[in-house]
């Protein structure tokens, strides 16, 4: 029974082709948009955990707001550390390197015209570690033997001076002249930016300012499992130095990634949540097409009752229908948003400077397709409960008299 319930279905949907395809259409657009939300955010997610996970062992200590106020901004802190919070640090057990970067306020001038810049200094090895992966719209990060070099932000090189700096040209800041080895590709997003950072090695920047302005330590511990014990120590331990209780923060790789990942989260529901709305159109769409192909065959249904179809007959023809329907849809819409998913990395990857060594790829799951599966069945299930109610509920002699 249920085998020739199939059948009749299929053929009615063959003989209402356009109007099928056009409902099929529906439903897969709304699976191809959760399909490649999901498949974008689940890439994120490892992109970011993959980024991260690397430097589990990282603790960076920052003065004021923390980590998310300091890192990779070119703004100069107010506040820095101390020799005596430097000796805190390396006397704590279970550290093993301890790097620092250090910041102050220059001037620079380039082609006639003189400005006043932040100015970042740090090991490069650190510098490595914090900017290897963002992009970079010419030249290379610094090297261990370079001297009077520099990497510019992509504010310093193209609007800060009356005129473009380019690679290999000299700026000079505080009368000395240095030469421009890379410039990062503009980033226009506060807290991360680095379009107005100005870096060069630590080495040259105590010699250009004789300063050594510690606004940001970096340390490893020798033991993963005990970075938020430590972080913890050293963060009391340098607010007791400076008498606050909030001079200083310790923030570890690990909380960091699951904030973002938190964030992600997040974001990947609401962006899912609005694709949701394109189901819940086609859905309509699903119970218009299905009410109307009630109303067309009023006078079919009819004669099937009267040769012995029931109500639950009736009903699943109708069920069926919308089941082949939205389930073709979910499969049309899986394939789709594979693409679709693909489209917007190159897209994000080339515009929203995503770029470098570990360019974003979508990642599509087992549980992403099976839920778009469930979720479009479960969508022509519903879509078709009234159609097929009101159906069943028909008088046959009424329906066979039906013109």
């Amino acid at each position: 029974m249920f085998k020739d319930h199939v059948k009749l279905a299929i053929k009615n949907l063959q003989h209402r082709m356009s109007r099928s395809l056009l409902t099929l259409l529906g439903i897969a657009i709304g699976i191809m948009a959760i399909i490649s939300l999901m498949a974008l955010g689940e890439g994120m997610q490892q992109a970011v955990t993959g980024e991260l996970s690397s430097l589990s062992d990282v603790i960076v200590v920052s003065t004021g707001g923390g980590f998310f106020s300091s890192f990779g901004s070119g703004g100069t802190p107010s506040e820095y550390f101390t020799d005596r919070d430097i000796a805190t640090v390396e006397r704590t057990q279970g550290v093993r390197d301890v790097s620092t970067q250090l910041s102050a306020s220059a001037f620079a001038e380039y082609n006639g015209k003189k400005t006043l810049i932040s100015l970042t200094g740090m090991d490069v090895m650190v510098m490595t570690l914090q900017y290897s992966n963002q992009r970079l719209e010419s030249g290379d990060l610094l090297t261990e033997n370079d001297q009077n070099q520099i990497m510019i932000g992509y504010g310093i090189a193209h609007d800060t001076f009356e005129a473009d700096v380019s690679i290999g040209e000299r700026i000079t800041i505080n009368g000395k002249k240095f030469f421009v080895s890379g410039i990062f590709a503009k980033q226009g997003m506060s807290g991360f930016s680095s379009d107005s950072l100005v870096l060069m090695n630590s080495r040259d920047f105590k010699k250009l300012t004789g300063q050594s302005n510690i606004s940001i330590i970096y340390l490893r511990v020798n033991d993963v499992n005990e970075v938020e014990p430590i972080a913890a120590r050293i963060q009391d331990a340098i607010n007791q130095n400076h008498g606050r209780k909030d001079f200083a923060r310790a923030t570890t790789m690990t909380s960091i990634l699951e904030t973002v990942q938190s964030i992600i989260g997040i974001l990947q529901l609401v962006l899912v949540a609005i694709a949701s709305i394109a189901l819940v159109v086609a859905s309509i769409g699903i119970m218009n097409t299905m009410l109307t192909s009630v109303m067309e065959r009023t006078r079919e249904i009819g004669i099937m009752k009267a040769i012995g179809a029931t109500n639950q007959n009736i009903m699943s023809i109708f069920i069926i229908e919308g089941m082949l329907v939205s389930s073709i849809g979910g499969i049309v819409g899986i394939v789709l948003g594979i693409f679709g998913s693909q489209g917007l990395t190159v897209i994000l990857n080339n515009f929203m400077m995503m770029g470098g060594s570990s360019n974003l790829a979508p990642v599509i799951t087992l549980i992403s397709v099976v839920l778009a599966v469930t979720v479009s069945l479960i969508v022509g299930v519903l879509s078709s409960l009234y159609p097929a109610w009101k159906a069943a509920r028909m008088s046959p002699i009424e329906a066979v008299r039906y013109e």
